[in-house]
């Protein structure tokens, strides 16, 4: 069912126009120069128990014949060690194994989000809480890129850390010391391997340059955000306004990378969307959904936008997040509750072929 509606995809989205006369730092070459580029990928939550193997294998066919050769793939640090720093618990990595060759089996490369605290490794304070010793996550990091080697695009440590829901104090501080060990334990592991600040909330410049000032230069290889709009069903071309609420204010990330020496490393989007869900009086900004119509429109001016202004961008995630308590988290999704195809999954056809 999948093959055939996304093989049959045509041109369906025109290209919004783009802001004109932006200012931009001179960017790095990149793959994504001359308008190619940059590498298009979605969340895939294929870690979780609910989902059958049914499922996302139909997902990912989806997703392969789009063109998507990527997926963000969330792991819990508690899904290899539950019990203690010293053991991998075999069924937990089996399965990460299994989720992991699905994927590769689909020629899709995940980038693996490693995060969440086992109750062993900080006093059982909580999964958003970090470890009492950056040591014990800096172990399975090491572990983990030597078992997974290049079958991943990349190791995220962390998610939204600048965020209170997700890290505990959301100090920079705090979370620098943790990417500072995971670092060379992630290239001790795998030379190769790719290692991501974790995606900030926002293009949150402020947070970033408090993170430098920790010392984060020469700790990650690729710096990310989740660049959602402030006001959640504006275009992503909305001129920058100064703050962390537009997609253009990865240009102000960009340029502060530069300052501290970062101009050639690539920056990746690894969450971004619009929801699809109508609105009411009283619905905040922050929660505005749009229409399927418009959700595709402004993935294509998206990409539009990267190409044309942004080509320090390598990747980019599409958000999914089907299980969500809210509209807003539910409907990002390429794909409807029903796994039928929504008109966003032909725009990232049009744009990967």
């Amino acid at each position: 069912m999948f093959t055939t509606f996304v093989r049959a995809a045509t041109t369906l989205v025109a290209v919004g126009a783009l802001v004109a006369g932006s200012a931009v730092a001179a960017g790095p070459a990149s793959a994504n120069v001359n308008g190619i580029g940059p590498d298009i990928g979605v969340q895939f939550h294929g870690m979780w128990t609910s989902y059958t193997d049914a499922q996302r294998n139909g997902v990912l066919s989806a997703l392969e014949d789009a063109g998507v050769t990527t997926v963000r793939l969330d792991v819990s640090w508690a899904m290899f060690q539950p019990i203690n720093g010293s053991s991998y618990d075999p069924w937990g990595t089996a399965f990460v194994d299994h989720v992991i060759a699905l994927c590769n089996d689909h020629g899709i490369t995940p980038l693996i989000t490693l995060w969440l605290t086992p109750g062993w490794a900080n006093h059982y304070a909580g999964t958003h809480v970090l470890p009492t010793d950056v040591g014990d996550y800096a172990r399975v990091a090491r572990w983990a890129a030597a078992r997974y080697t290049n079958k991943v695009a990349g190791w995220e440590v962390w998610n939204e850390e600048n965020s209170p829901a997700f890290l505990a104090g959301a100090d920079p501080g705090d979370y620098i010391e943790l990417l500072r060990a995971a670092y060379p334990a992630f290239h001790a592991g795998y030379p190769g391997t790719t290692v991501v600040f974790g995606g900030l909330e926002y293009n949150d410049t402020d947070w970033i340059s408090r993170a430098y000032a920790a010392g984060a230069h020469g700790y990650f290889d690729v710096m990310a955000t989740h660049p959602y709009m402030g006001m959640a069903n504006l275009p992503p071309a909305t001129p920058d306004d100064g703050t962390k609420w537009t997609i253009m204010h990865a240009i102000a990330v960009h340029n502060l990378m530069a300052t501290h020496g970062d101009a050639g490393k690539s920056l990746w989007f690894t969450e971004f969307g619009w929801s699809t869900h109508t609105n009411t009086a009283d619905t905040p900004n922050w929660d505005l959904g749009v229409t399927e119509a418009v959700q595709a429109a402004y993935f294509t001016q998206t990409i539009a936008l990267v190409r044309s202004v942004m080509p320090w961008v390598g990747k980019v995630y599409w958000y999914a997040d089907p299980n969500a308590d809210t509209p807003q988290k539910a409907n990002y999704d390429v794909l409807r509750l029903d796994l039928s195809p929504k008109p966003i999954l032909y725009a990232i056809s049009t744009a990967t072929h």
